[in-house]
């Protein structure tokens, strides 16, 4: 399902969950249709509908990544990507991303990356252990009077059984079930690179001009809040507990900003205000105060992967290598007319240089260990936290109809109220038009 204008050169996909279809995505196709003036392409992928949703991330993103492939080859004109997915369809995307992620020049399928959205996405996958990635379901079922303890240890137990059973492939990635001796399951690679591969999850995320992503406050029975939002429970924000109440939509975002590339946010402000110190500008000062730029300014202090030259993230643990050849990307920014188009030419040598240590580094980090399913949650929140994101909170306490988990896409009818999220969504598409690097006025 498509939309075409007159030669729109900015591609966007759109990624179902388990088990549904291209037509989850009729209501925010009709919603995006309403920008004007518009140089979107929106395509609802449909080529991993109903069951063969269950054939693992693996499978179902590389179906994904042919079908992308398959668009440009078709449509000469595009010239920009950016993905929504909801669910598991945010899963499925960055399986395909990273396999379609060029380190060379930076770019996915010869496209610019500039938005990733996530909808209710388990990035930390799925658990029936207590922490951010379990089930919600588990702990609903834990509370039951009188038979909670027994139900949830019920479930529990029959959970990974369930999992290999009814979900497949899919299952076995989202539990952690996967990977034999000596191999990593699929959520960790998922959240790092393997060059000799040709995979490049970790660096295909981090090159998006910004990141985005919306979870559930609750009432979202599959997948929970802090997984959602790529939160510990200790860094989830306090909302009054009336507004999670009367809750139809969003309840509180993370400014436009917050999910713009840190490096970017650099290059805007030599733009801005050549002669004025970056750390006075008041987009910086935010990437500051919120973490993902260190306070002290060392901005070559970036942690691994060959993108780390594009992406400055809160990290002083970074190898020689990568802080090396990220030092060189930067010095190159400084003095230039235009400190964004410097960027993207300092990019590839920062690739080259943190290629090596990335690698080293990881391999000695995992080798010989056995990940449990709390260890894999935590390996996946610790490296993806480590990007910037547009956190977006959302509830349906005080709707009457839907799930959460569907009423944040507006899935069908019973799902209606969620419009208001995919307004929101609207929104920051919007806002980040073009080369995304304008501030919200």
């Amino acid at each position: 399902m498509s939309t075409k204008s007159s030669q729109p050169n900015h591609l966007i996909v759109l990624i179902h969950g388990l088990a549904d279809t291209l037509h989850a995505w009729d209501n925010c196709i009709n919603e995006l249709r309403k920008i004007e003036p518009s140089d979107f392409l929106l395509h609802a992928s449909g080529v991993n509908g109903r069951f063969r949703t269950h054939d693992g991330f693996d499978e179902c993103g590389k179906r994904l990544a042919n079908e992308i492939r398959g668009l440009v080859h078709q449509q000469t004109h595009l010239t920009k990507l950016s993905v929504i997915g909801h669910s598991m369809g945010g899963m499925i995307a960055r399986y395909a991303l990273g396999i379609l992620f060029n380190p060379v020049d930076g770019n996915v399928c010869g496209l610019k990356p500039i938005h990733f959205i996530t909808l209710a996405t388990p990035h930390l996958g799925l658990t029936v252990d207590d922490g951010p990635g379990q089930v919600p379901f588990v702990a609903w079922a834990g509370n039951i009077p009188l038979l909670g303890p027994s139900v949830k240890s019920a479930l529990q137990g029959m959970g990974h059984w369930v999992a290999r059973t009814v979900f497949r492939g899919t299952g076995r990635h989202f539990l952690a079930l996967d990977g034999g001796p000596g191999e990593l399951p699929l959520l960790m690679l998922m959240a790092m690179d393997a060059p000799d591969k040709d995979q490049y999850f970790y660096s295909a995320l981090a090159a998006f001009t910004s990141r985005a992503c919306y979870g559930n406050v609750g009432r979202d029975h599959w997948v929970s809040w802090e997984n959602a939002t790529i939160r510990s429970t200790e860094d989830l924000p306090n909302i009054p507990p009336d507004v999670v109440h009367e809750g139809r939509g969003v309840v509180r975002a993370d400014p436009p900003d917050a999910g713009l590339s840190p490096a970017l946010l650099l290059a805007y402000s030599a733009e801005a205000a050549v002669d004025s110190a970056i750390g006075a500008h008041p987009l910086m000062a935010a990437a500051t105060a919120s973490g993902a730029i260190s306070r002290e300014g060392e901005c070559s202090k970036i942690l691994q992967r060959p993108v780390a030259a594009s992406i400055a993230a809160s990290s002083t643990r970074a190898g020689d290598g990568a802080a090396a050849g990220t030092t060189g990307a930067y010095a190159n920014i400084e003095g230039a007319e235009s400190g964004f188009a410097a960027l993207q030419s300092a990019l590839p040598s920062g690739i080259a240089a943190g290629q090596a240590a990335e690698a080293e580094a990881l391999e000695r980090a995992v080798e010989g260990a056995m990940e449990s399913p709390a260890q894999v949650v935590e390996f996946a929140l610790e490296r993806l936290r480590r990007l910037p994101w547009r956190r977006v909170d959302v509830s349906f306490a005080g709707a009457h109809l839907g799930s959460a988990h569907n009423n944040i896409q507006a899935t069908r009818w019973t799902n209606r109220v969620g419009f208001s999220v995919l307004e929101h969504v609207r929104g920051h598409l919007t806002v980040r038009a073009g080369e995304g690097l304008q501030a919200e006025g």
